[in-house]
């Protein structure tokens, strides 16, 4: 009986783990997201902001994305991309794997070496690539942590 009250508890207690990390995280728009960085005053470059549908690269994954933007520096020789998307929770992991290939081939390839300027090199190398609940982002840029931290306490319960 022991044994089996014991394992009772163990699974019920995984399953509360399990649970925790999607319902950690409120349900918030990214256009709120985006309007917070924005608004910021963090981003260092003009900013060019797009849906992130619009953009060619996440083709393999649209249908998955609920919502989700790109911020990127409207001046093509410096390294500013903020890319931030929602999904269903199943589907998060699929979206954070899109979002690393773009950093595999779009920042570190184009800007790894200094690309633009020297200052690129360093931002490419520090670049924050997460999953929280229903959201996956990607920040690449001077303020990256501040910018991160805009996210996080947007999202955070």
């Amino acid at each position: 009986m022991r044994k089996i009250l014991l394992i009772l508890a163990l699974i019920f207690t995984m399953s509360l783990v399990g649970c925790s990390s999607k319902s950690d995280y409120k349900d918030v728009s990214v256009s709120s997201i985006q309007k917070a960085i924005e608004s910021s005053n963090l981003l260092l470059e003009q900013p060019l902001s797009i849906d992130i549908i619009e953009s060619d690269y996440f083709n393999d994954v649209d249908e998955k994305i609920t919502e989700g933007f790109i911020i990127r520096s409207a001046i093509n020789l410096r390294l500013e991309d903020i890319i931030v998307v929602k999904s269903d929770f199943e589907n998060i992991d699929e979206i954070y794997n899109a979002l690393s290939s773009y950093k595999d081939n779009m920042i570190i390839k184009s800007f790894g070496s200094g690309y633009g300027s020297e200052e690129n090199a360093n931002i490419s190398s520090n670049t924050i690539l997460d999953k929280k609940g229903n959201y996956a982002y990607l920040v690449s840029a001077k303020n990256a942590k501040e910018i991160e931290e805009v996210i996080l306490n947007l999202i955070k319960k």
